[in-house]
């Protein structure tokens, strides 16, 4: 018997024809989707601005001020030099003190790393499918591994495809290929679920795998068009809640 289900608009489908074959793995972007990346840097930026102001009292300047450095392209977005940038550019730069901030900002943006809700609860649902569970992300490997050790999910996942990994970053779609190839999985049996339009669902749509678009992390709203992803999260929750689950 065919199985029919409302989509996201309320419109039935028959999800035999949207799974012609069962998935058998979920591809995680990492920052923003599991955890609140952005406000973690936030955090690590607010300590930094403390310790610049330290002598002078002076803290008014906004931690988006630092954080909108990172967002430049000059340099990574988890490259240090963003600092020395700022600090320069304001007349405040000593060795020592552009140490001191490096050591800030590593530090904090760990320390600060808070899941979304749900979301061990939901991966350990997942696990239960038996699904494949990997994380496909920007990060280094050692950043990646640092982060997820942190927020204890690193044992939910298989394996992980980081930037220094492959050489490239989204949307090229050499993370997405490199992990088809390494749990043997075609794209019509695996899920991608990524709070990027351009970076996570765009490239894989174009592959041929399965979106599901983390709408609770999009910091940067505004690509959504109607037919850029296959589901939408509100939560990380609802990834239970997709057909064919």
């Amino acid at each position: 018997m065919k199985k029919i289900e409302n989509n996201r608009n309320g419109i039935q489908e028959d999800t035999e024809q949207i799974y012609p074959v069962a998935l058998k793995a979920v591809l995680f972007d990492m920052d923003n989707t599991l955890f609140d990346f952005v406000a973690a840097k936030l955090g690590a930026c607010r300590e930094i601005l403390s310790f610049i102001g330290r002598d002078k009292g002076d803290n008014a300047e906004e931690p988006s001020e630092l954080f909108r450095y990172f967002l430049r392209g000059v340099y990574g977005f988890e490259d240090c030099e963003n600092i020395r940038d700022y600090m320069q550019e304001r007349n405040i730069f000593t060795l020592q003190d552009y140490r001191k901030c490096c050591e800030i900002y590593e530090r904090e943006k760990l320390q600060n790393l808070i899941l979304y809700p749900a979301v061990t609860d939901t991966l350990d649902k997942l696990k239960e499918l038996g699904l494949k569970l990997v994380i496909i992300t920007d990060a280094n490997r050692h950043h990646a591994l640092s982060r997820l050790t942190r927020v204890r999910l690193l044992n939910y996942f298989d394996f992980l495809v980081a930037a220094d990994m492959t050489g490239t970053k989204k949307p090229d779609p050499t993370h997405f290929l490199f992990a088809l190839e390494a749990l043997g999985t075609k794209p019509e049996e695996t899920l991608v679920v990524g709070d990027s339009i351009k970076r996570d669902m765009a490239p894989a749509r174009k592959l041929g795998m399965k979106t599901a678009y983390a709408s609770y992390g999009d910091w940067r709203p505004g690509e959504e068009t109607d037919q850029c992803f296959d589901f939408k999260l509100n939560t990380f929750s609802d990834l239970l809640e997709i057909s064919g689950l």
